[in-house]
C-alpha cells in the first residue's frame, strides 16, 4: 500500500508540476501561446496518465487515475490565474522538476504492476481488439468538446483561481471512482453514458441556463472517470496497451470544440449541436446495455460435459 502510495504521489505530482510550469510560461507568450499549451497538455495527460495507472493498478486504477487527471487539469487552472496575477517565475524550474519526477518514476518502476497487482486483477484492464473501444472514446470527447466555451472561459477567464471547486471535484472524482471501480465495465460505462447524455440535453434548456457555468468541469469529471473505465475489459487476459482511447477522446474534443465555437455553433446551431450529442451519448449507452445483454446470454448457455457415469452433466 505504501509503496502505490508513492507511486501515485511521484506521478500526479510531476504530472501536475510539469503541466503547471508549461502552462505559467506559456501565458506569458500570449492567447495563442497558452490556447497551444493547454491543448497539447490535455491531449498528454488523457493520453498517458490512464495506461500508466491502469498498468500500475489493474483493475483498481478508476480512483487514483481520475483524481490525478483532476489535480493535473486544477494545476493547469492554478497556473494559467497566477500568471494573471502577474506571477512569472518559477515556470522553467517546477516543469524541470515535474518531468524529473515522471522520468524517475519510470526508472525505477518497471516491475511495479508483478509486485503490487495480483495476477486476477491485473488481467482486467486490456484495450479490446476492435474499434468499439476508439469509437467511445471520440464520442466521450465529441461531447466533451461542444462545451468549449465554457472551458475556454474557465482556463482564460479572468476570475481568481479557487480552491473549493478543486476539492469538490477530487472529492467527487474519489467518492465516484471508487464505485465505479467496484461495478461491471459495461454498467459503468451505461451509468456514465447516460449521465453525459443528460446533462448535455439539459443544457439546451431554459431553466438550467444559471447552471451552464459548472458544465465545463463536472464534464471534466466525467472524462477523467470515462477514460480509465473505458480501458476496462472484465474478461480479457492480455495487459492494457498503448494510448489510444485518449488520443481518440482529444481528437473527439477539437472536432467538438470547432463545431461549438464557430458562428453556427454560439448562434442557431446552438440546440441542435447540443440535442445531437445527448442523442449519441444515449446511443453509446444503449450500445453497453445491449454488449452486457449479449455477454450474459453467452454465459447463460449451459457447458456440456460427458462423463463414463453419467452421460451428460449440465453445468
Amino acid at each position: 500500500m505504501g509503496r502505490a502510495t508513492a507511486f501515485w504521489c511521484a506521478v500526479t505530482g510531476g504530472a501536475a508540476a510539469l503541466a503547471a510550469g508549461i502552462m505559467l510560461g506559456a501565458m506569458q507568450a500570449g492567447a495563442s501561446a497558452s490556447a497551444f499549451a493547454a491543448n497539447a497538455l490535455a491531449l498528454l495527460a488523457m493520453a498517458l496518465l490512464p495506461p500508466m495507472f491502469a498498468r500500475r493498478f489493474g483493475s483498481r486504477a478508476t480512483l487514483p487515475c481520475a483524481a490525478a487527471l483532476v489535480l493535473t487539469m486544477g494545476a493547469m487552472s492554478f497556473a494559467a490565474a497566477q500568471a494573471r496575477a502577474g506571477v512569472t517565475q518559477g515556470a522553467l524550474p517546477l516543469a524541470l522538476a515535474g518531468f524529473a519526477m515522471l522520468m524517475a518514476v519510470r526508472r525505477f518502476n518497471s516491475d511495479a504492476l508483478s509486485e503490487l497487482v495480483p495476477p486476477k486483477l491485473r488481467i482486467r484492464f486490456a484495450r479490446p481488439d476492435n474499434g468499439a473501444l476508439i469509437g467511445a472514446a471520440l464520442l466521450a470527447g465529441i461531447s466533451s468538446g461542444v462545451l468549449a466555451r465554457f472551458q475556454l472561459f474557465a482556463l482564460c477567464g479572468a476570475g481568481p483561481f479557487s480552491l473549493a471547486p478543486l476539492l469538490l471535484s477530487l472529492g467527487a472524482a474519489i467518492g465516484f471512482g471508487a464505485g465505479l471501480q467496484h461495478i461491471g465495465r459495461h454498467h459503468a460505462l451505461l451509468l456514465l453514458f447516460s449521465l453525459r447524455g443528460a446533462l448535455l440535453a439539459a443544457l439546451t434548456l431554459d431553466a438550467t441556463s444559471p447552471w451552464s457555468l459548472y458544465a465545463a468541469p463536472t464534464f471534466a469529471l466525467l472524462d477523467a472517470l470515462t477514460l480509465p473505465t473505458l480501458l476496462r475489459n472484465d474478461h480479457a487476459n492480455h495487459a492494457t496497451q498503448g494510448a489510444c482511447p485518449g488520443i481518440a477522446h482529444h481528437v473527439g474534443m477539437l472536432a467538438g470544440a470547432a463545431f461549438a465555437t464557430t458562428s453556427w455553433g454560439f448562434g442557431q446551431g446552438f440546440y441542435a449541436l447540443f440535442s445531437g450529442a445527448a442523442a449519441l451519448n444515449f446511443v453509446c449507452a444503449s450500445t453497453q446495455m445491449a454488449r452486457r445483454n449479449a455477454h450474459s446470454n453467452t454465459h447463460a448457455v449451459p457447458s456440456l460435459r460427458t462423463t463414463a457415469s453419467s452421460g451428460i452433466d449440465f453445468h
